[in-house]
């Protein structure tokens, strides 16, 4: 495309000036705050996130993690969460508009996850206040259960700085903030006009995205009060696993080695094929699979429909020593429908205001409004297969009459020969319970049929999320003899609406649709031509877009009529809302004077009140059949509404104690303590402490250590409070099973309790719940306790006197996680239970068993269950100098290793994430900025360690096991054409780098994105006035 050329013109231009600037410096990285730190140097007190005490150094206790406006600018984010993401310690994303997505339940939302341990543990706030949640109140959410802030939502071009605080915010902000607190700090008292237009495009000309954005802001009144007005459009266009290589189905794949002698139990293929159906259809003599219950040819060939509806062979590919999967073929291309990256609309406006109302009373407001859609592009179709159910199910075989008039007189013909060889015109037997038995038969003239429905549903699932949030307060200070306070009073209103929308497949009648008849036969005489539905059929008890039978032509793709998908679908809406409102009030101010400096205290209060609701709507919810049972619409499991509500009243205090001040020419050249801590008096959880204890020293005026222990609190969300008991079926290892009995951490204590639970003789014992489905219930747990988190951290900060402008921090940060709140399915209720230290433990009187031992039924739900466990050191390198009277260097580094990161659920074996892709043991993001009058430039590398698929694997388990380091390079260069008018082109992955090979053979398509989408190309532009 001609606008690519250009882009690629001008980037190599801006290269090359780049190249001479910085020949001779070295790779750095992420800036520092300039902002926050030309306040501390002038004296003038800030207030920084981690504490409500204003100071005037922008240091604290805790490690803090900084990304500017100007950073973002440069880089040309359109979401901060893309701003987050380039900062190591962040994890892969709780979700995100990349990869795989939720359908209706969350397409397209992004929820950051700092330290990888879950993105409800990261606390997100703006302006230092609680933001409303978007997220989903159900099991399938697009995250976890929690108030996790949908960052699509923010508005980047009123961004200021985003700080990320590890561990500390807990004492200060309250719940969640487990693994750090993400505070995003708007632009305060802005003036004048700011309006930008960018557009970014593929090498390959695909994934467009465009931005306008405008910011306006002026004082009135003689300065008292100011008002600032943001708008801001974003249009993003994603795209299908299919448009790339790497995660297409021509792509590299892990599948069993087809070598029985071969070392690795799974080798690397391309061009990944499934053979046991296509999205034409496989017709099937029997109830399995077509290799060994298929149609054949004179020849022997097992015959598949294609696209025209007509038998042809199908093409086995190069076999693997998988029976499912080949490497090439004519089998279906499952990886070529899948979402790589969303679509996404977002229209933003927010309005901040303030007041001046005296010398020493403020009034403040801010307004909030936004709108974002994303869309999930592709997702796997609905399967009919015997790899999921028996025939006759929803998801088995399908069953079709020899006599279907879609059906060509041809390969009728070749499919009753088959049949008649096997002596089945008479009906197909079809094992319902799967324990090697038939238990009936179908309808005499009948086949089967395997098929992806790739023309009936495509996976395209919308999300919209509606918000609107107020806050109003006012904020002042006032004097006690020659002590000043400060103190501010805030009211915080938020709700949010997400609703989704997904056409979707109705069960019964697709069973109608596909029993086609012709209606001369069907009447008695003669074949007339006019096709219809089998008479006699009851429609489902749901609207599906259209009420009249259309008769459903499954040979072949898209041969059948609107009308016919319209019968069979309709459309799907889950509806989640969350409502916030949260009073705060606080003061903080000197107490008394030690020799290093005033003690200041900060006292608080909070009154918080969180509702939330989900409706599945009709589709999901299912039809009720009695007995507490539903029945699905569709393929699904029905899905139950949720509702709920919280309310908190918390009060906190801190303490800054200045033992030693530089001014004292004391032994050491500073030394503070700081403390706070908060009560939390959660209607659901109960009464609970959070606190945080720690110092900084300075030995010398060069030097700083710091560090801190906090005790952190998660209480449970109202998903894993509130959700309604519903009841479902389920298949376990049972540990008392003489497969399982010598297994498990202590088999010698789990035979013991099975024998105590009344299994006299495990060694002989069966288990059915092993092989066939028993009835569980699934809820919530109302009596869930705090998660609870011990952490410390310890680090230091050097300015060294003799580099002017360097800055280098380094903290370790060390986060136990214990009472961690999960989801128990039926198996790991039953270890819990058989692997306890004594019989019976308080988790066995959820499973009921039947005199003979067998499983009846288990009650699984949430529970504190989990612990994790992460060990990590983040560390900083920033310098920025002038090199000459108009031109300035800088030199940044934000680098992340990670040590420890754990999960045990239960009693089950230990998983460890440390050094697996998304969690590589070293990360780094260096950039070079260089500001030569006019001219901004910046170079920025992003490094990824080598990673494992699996750090738990056995050896040899994959012919790979990983992939080795990776190394990503971007730039951008900016010209101020004038004081009003400036330039700026951008430029993702320069080199086009390709993500490690073979990446993402079985993983890594959202960690290595940027080199699966291929060099991409920004450009903006922006006017002041």
């Amino acid at each position: 495309m001609v606008t690519v050329r250009a882009m690629r013109a001008g980037l190599y231009g801006g290269l090359s000036a780049l190249a001479i600037l910085a020949a001779a410096t070295p790779a750095a990285a992420q800036d520092v705050a300039p902002d926050a730190s030309a306040d501390a140097d002038s004296g003038a007190e800030i207030i920084v996130t981690g504490s409500r005490i204003a100071r005037t150094d922008a240091d604290t206790i805790q490690p803090t993690l900084v990304t500017t406006a100007d950073q973002i600018d440069r880089r040309g984010y359109t979401n901060v969460a893309q701003a987050l993401s380039e900062i190591a310690a962040f994890g892969v994303p709780g979700n995100s508009n990349v990869g795989a997505q939720e359908g209706p339940f969350g397409s397209g939302q992004t929820f950051v996850d700092f330290f990888s341990l879950g993105s409800q543990r990261t606390l997100t706030l703006v302006n230092g206040r609680r933001f409303v949640s978007s997220n989903t109140a159900s099991v399938f959410g697009p995250v976890g259960p929690g108030s996790q802030v949908d960052l699509n939502v923010i508005p980047e071009t009123l961004v200021d700085r985003i700080e990320t605080v590890a561990v500390g915010g807990a004492p200060i902000y309250g719940s969640d903030a487990i693994a750090g607190t993400v505070n995003i700090i708007l632009k305060r008292d802005f003036d004048g006009l700011e309006l930008k237009g960018q557009a970014g495009v593929s090498q390959r000309g695909d994934a467009p995205d465009y931005r306008i954005s405008g910011i306006w802001g002026a004082g009135f009144a003689g300065g008292r009060g100011h008002i600032t007005l943001s708008g801001e459009w974003n249009r993003a266009r994603g795209l299908t696993t299919g448009d790339r290589f790497l995660t297409s189905a021509a792509g590299p794949f892990f599948t069993t080695a087809a070598d029985p002698a071969s070392p690795f139990q799974q080798q690397l293929y391309y061009d990944q094929r499934l053979n046991v159906f296509t999205n034409s259809g496989v017709p099937l003599a029997f109830d399995s699979i077509p290799e060994f219950g298929g149609i054949f040819d004179a020849s022997g060939h097992v015959l598949t429909f294609n696209d025209a509806g007509r038998l042809v062979p199908l093409d086995f590919g190069t076999r693997t020593g998988s029976l499912f999967e080949s490497s090439g073929g004519n089998g279906f291309a499952t990886k070529d429908y899948g979402n790589l990256a969303t679509n996404n609309d977002r229209y933003l406006a927010t309005a901040l205001g303030s007041f001046e109302l005296s010398d020493t009373v403020r009034w403040f407001g801010e307004g909030w409004y936004a709108h974002s859609k994303g869309t999930n592009v592709a997702a796997q179709p609905v399967y009919n297969t015997a790899l999921a159910g028996p025939g006759t199910s929803p998801n088995g075989n399908l069953v079709l009459s020899l006599d279907n008039p879609y059906l060509n007189d041809a390969d009728r013909a070749t499919i009753r020969d088959n049949l008649a060889a096997y002596g089945l015109l008479g009906g197909i037997p079809i094992d319902a319970d799967g324990d090697g038995n038939p238990d009936f038969t179908t309808a005499p003239d009948s086949f089967l049929m395997a098929r992806a429905n790739t023309d009936l549903t495509t996976g395209r699932a919308d999300t919209t999320v509606e918000l609107y949030r107020f806050v109003t307060g006012f904020d002042g200070e006032f004097g006690v003899g020659d002590r000043i306070y400060k103190w501010e009073v805030s009211a915080n209103y938020g709700h949010s609406e997400t609703r989704g929308r997904e056409r979707v497949l109705v069960q019964q009648n697709f069973l109608n649709a596909v029993d086609a008849v012709d209606e001369g036969v069907f009447g008695g005489g003669a074949a007339n031509g006019n096709i219809i539905c089998r008479p006699g059929y009851s429609n489902a008890n749901i609207a599906t877009l259209s009420a009249t039978c259309a008769p459903l032509d499954l040979f072949g793709v898209g041969r059948f009529s609107q009308a016919a998908l319209d019968y069979v679908t309709t459309i799907a809406n889950p509806t989640a809302t969350n409502s916030q409102f949260v009073l705060n009030a606080s003061v903080n101010g000197p107490l008394f004077r030690l020799p290093g400096g005033d003690v200041i205290a900060s006292l608080g209060y909070e009154h918080r009140h969180e509702k939330t609701a989900f409706d599945p709507g009709a589709y999901y919810y299912g039809e009720d059949v009695g007995g507490g049972f539903r029945m699905p619409f569709g393929r699904s499991i029905p899905i139950d509404p949720v509702r709920g509500s919280f309310t908190t009243n918390e009060f906190s205090g801190e303490l800054k104690i200045p033992v030693i001040s530089p001014d004292m020419d004391a032994f050491v050249h500073a030394f503070e303590l700081d403390g706070a801590a908060r009560y939390i008096d959660h209607s659901a959880a109960g009464g609970d402490w959070t606190w945080t204890a720690g110092g900084r020293l300075s030995p010398v005026a060069d030097v700083t250590i710091r560090g801190n222990f906090t005790r952190s609190v998660r209480a449970p969300a109202i998903t894993e409070s509130f959700s309604p008991t519903s009841l479902a079926f389920a298949t376990a290892n049972d540990p008392c099973d003489r497969r399982f009995v010598n297994s498990g951490p202590n088999p010698a204590q789990r035979r013991a309790n099975c024998i105590a639970a009344g299994i006299a003789n495990p060694d002989g014992f069966t288990s059915n719940i092993v092989g066939f489905t028993a009835p569980i219930s699934v809820s919530g747990n109302a009596a869930l306790r705090n998660e609870r988190a011990d952490s410390w951290t310890v680090g230091a900060i050097v300015r060294p006197r003799f580099v002017p402008g360097l800055t280098i921090t380094a903290d370790w940060v060390d986060i136990r996680l214990r009472d961690a709140i999960v989801l128990l399915g039926a198996g790991q209720t039953l270890d819990a239970c058989y692997d306890a230290v004594a019989y019976p433990a308080a988790v066995c009187g959820q499973i009921d068993r039947d005199p003979g031992g067998q499983v009846a039924f288990v009650r699984t739900g949430y529970a504190n269950a989990a612990s994790m466990d992460f060990r990590g050191l983040t560390a900083e390198i920033a310098y920025r100098r002038e090199v000459a009277a108009d031109t300035a260097l800088g030199l940044s580094l934000n680098y992340f290793y990670l040590d420890k990161l754990e999960t045990r659920v239960g009693t089950g074996d230990i998983d460890t994430a440390r050094g697996e892709i998304g969690n590589p043991k070293h990360s780094f993001t260096a950039n070079v900025t260089v500001d030569r009058g006019p001219v901004n430039l910046l170079w920025q590398t992003q490094y990824y360690g080598k990673s494992v698929w699996n750090a738990d694997a056995a050896p040899n388990a994959l012919e790979y096991s990983g992939v080795g380091s990776w190394w990503l390079f971007n730039a951008s260069i900016g010209v101020d054409v004038s004081k009003q008018f400036a330039l700026r082109l951008i430029v993702d992955n320069v080199f086009d780098a390709k993500p490690p090979f073979p990446a993402p053979a079985a993983n890594g398509t959202i960690t290595y994105y940027s080199g699966i989408l291929g060099r991409y190309f920004r450009a903006s532009a922006t006017a002041k006035f």
